[in-house]
């Protein structure tokens, strides 16, 4: 399953741990990319969104290379239809600033979470320079996009829901601006207005972002946190 693992996919496993005996749960899976990288070395995988097309581009995928351990599934993600402490292992990869109701989306992944279990979210997070601006370009390229949060708000996040952050790792990423707008499926037009934006940035914030420039080129770096969370213990 190598040719599905990148940075992201290696954030979950270095954090998560998984084993063969893990039933695990890919919460708002997308094309399941992070199931694919997980599937060989668990037990079952179970990946639920809200998008039709993003699910059968999973199946697809998945039966692809023969992956039979995996099923794709429709779902409500704050009503979801498996029983309490179905999983040993729920994993939200690169989903979490898209979620309107972030604490309500951690407790229902508690409650179907089993004693000793754990919660790994991976996803891009900002800092009190970056906050702003990055949030206001993912919103113009990604119309879905909420919010990307900073890592004290994702562990606010998880004491409401009655989780504790019990690991935290970062990652620093550099990518390419065109790659990061095609990823999206931006327009051209949209994209041009995009670019504009990342030249006008403040000084201050095109030095957080490692902003570089070489011919027609842009880049920019980010950091991304992958958080273990636990049930608190009374």
């Amino acid at each position: 399953m190598d040719g599905f693992r990148d940075s992201s996919a290696d954030l979950v496993l270095g954090v998560a741990r998984p084993s063969s005996h893990d039933a695990v749960l890919d919460y708002a899976c997308g094309v399941g990319m992070t199931s694919l990288a997980l599937c060989a070395g668990v037990s079952r995988v179970e990946a639920v969104d809200e998008l039709p097309d993003s699910l059968d581009e999973g199946r697809r995928l998945a039966a692809e290379i023969g992956a039979r351990n995996i099923s794709f599934g429709l779902a409500d993600l704050y009503t979801l239809p498996f029983e309490d402490g179905a999983f040993s292992l729920v994993v939200c990869r690169g989903a979490f600033h898209r979620l309107p109701e972030p604490v309500a989306a951690l407790r229902e992944m508690a409650r179907v979470l089993s004693r000793g279990g754990r919660i790994v979210i991976v996803d891009t997070v900002v800092d009190e320079v970056t906050d702003t601006p990055l949030n206001d370009l993912a919103r113009l390229r990604e119309p879905s996009h909420r919010r990307l949060y900073r890592p004290e708000e994702l562990g606010r996040f998880a004491a409401r829901a009655g989780l504790a952050v019990t690991e935290q790792q970062m990652e620093r990423r550099t990518i390419d601006l065109g790659y990061w707008l095609q990823a999206a499926d931006v327009s051209t037009e949209k994209g041009d207005m995009i670019r504009s934006r990342f030249l006008t940035l403040s000084p201050a914030v095109q030095e957080r972002l490692d902003l570089a420039f070489a011919d027609n080129l842009v880049s920019f770096s980010y950091d991304a946190a992958a958080l273990r969370l636990e049930r608190e213990r009374a």
